[in-house]
């Protein structure tokens, strides 16, 4: 019974806690821009959660963390992601597929900067793939908010975006919305994005 109280009561405490923070969706141009003055570099490769098969590749700077998703083996792959950690705006990921008939294009919001930050106390240049992996599947098993961004939802076949919280939470969420949709919805506009972080790692 005792546990069960402790349980409870940890699970409460959480959820007040992601509450009490205050979410902010940081413009994704920010971010491109941000990118462009770091200096990043490789701290190898490895699986990470939410990838069984297909090992990522790690790159460092002063203020990020970037995963190049579907690194190695190096060969063609119908999909291409990043994941990008920072203090300043949360964990982003960029996702592309290539589907019949359709290129979907996503931005997700996955973690919001202040519910991450407590979990990048150490210097980013210092961080693992291990480490930074356990970091994300901490964050996802406390089921935080998170916001999305699409040209191709697989349920309703057209472009989409929403949270799992209401948007009235979320500072700049209108901006943020807006501006993702924009980027998903043209090919070219999402590809220079994409160019963007591959030039930044190189």
């Amino acid at each position: 019974m005792k546990k069960l109280l402790l349980l409870v009561t940890i699970v409460i405490a959480t959820v007040t806690a992601s509450h009490a923070q205050i979410l902010e969706a940081r413009n994704v141009t920010d971010l491109q821009k941000a990118l462009k003055n770091e200096r990043f570099t490789y701290k190898g490769k490895g699986l990470i959660f939410g990838f069984d098969t297909i090992e990522s590749c790690l790159y460092t700077s002063q203020n990020f963390a970037i995963f190049k998703n579907y690194c190695f083996p190096a060969r063609p792959y119908p999909a291409k992601g990043y994941t990008i950690m920072s203090r300043e705006f949360g964990i982003v990921d960029l996702y592309l597929e290539e589907l019949t008939g359709v290129v979907k294009r996503d931005i997700r919001l996955s973690e919001f900067p202040a519910l991450l930050a407590p979990y990048l106390s150490g210097p980013l240049p210092e961080s693992s793939v291990n480490g930074l992996s356990d970091v994300i599947q901490k964050l996802y098993d406390l089921y935080n908010p998170a916001c999305w961004s699409t040209n191709f939802d697989q349920f309703t076949e057209r472009p989409i975006a929403g949270c799992t919280v209401a948007s009235d939470r979320i500072v700049n969420y209108s901006a943020w919305e807006s501006e993702s949709q924009w980027i998903v919805g043209d090919e070219n506009i999402y590809a220079d994005l994409m160019n963007s972080i591959e030039a930044a790692i190189k």
